[in-house]
């Protein structure tokens, strides 16, 4: 959580608040664009909350994959805030969306490599 506190936030130095809340126009551009920028954009913030997923999927043993999603959604919406009112990124829906999905890819990872560690460890006793 540190590293993409500091990704996020520390590692910027603060301009002015930016917002763009329009649901999927990274997608948009991705499509439109220069699309290597775009993929990366998107890639980036999907893959720097992975972890995140991963932590919270091993350390909640009882948590569901919703639970996890709002988590996941709730620190993002965290990080996007204090990046608005801190000055130091750009307030964006798509991000959100794609670090909550980051979120479960780690979390759903994590809970497939429990079970598979329950059920190998069950057919050792038959």
């Amino acid at each position: 959580m540190f590293c993409v506190f500091y990704i996020t936030l520390l590692n910027r130095e603060p301009t002015y608040r930016r917002r763009v809340l329009t649901p999927l126009w990274e997608y948009h551009k991705l499509l439109h664009e220069d699309s290597h920028y775009w993929f990366q954009q998107i890639t980036c913030n999907i893959v720097m909350l992975v972890p995140f997923g991963v932590f919270t999927g091993y350390r909640f043993k009882k948590m569901t994959i919703i639970q996890g999603a709002v988590l996941g959604g709730a620190f993002s919406s965290l990080i996007e805030i204090t990046q608005y009112f801190t000055r130091r990124g750009l307030l964006e829906f798509d991000d959100v969306l794609n670090n909550t999905f980051g979120a479960v890819i780690g979390f759903v990872f994590t809970k497939l490599i429990i079970a598979y560690r329950e059920h190998k460890q069950a057919c050792k006793y038959y």
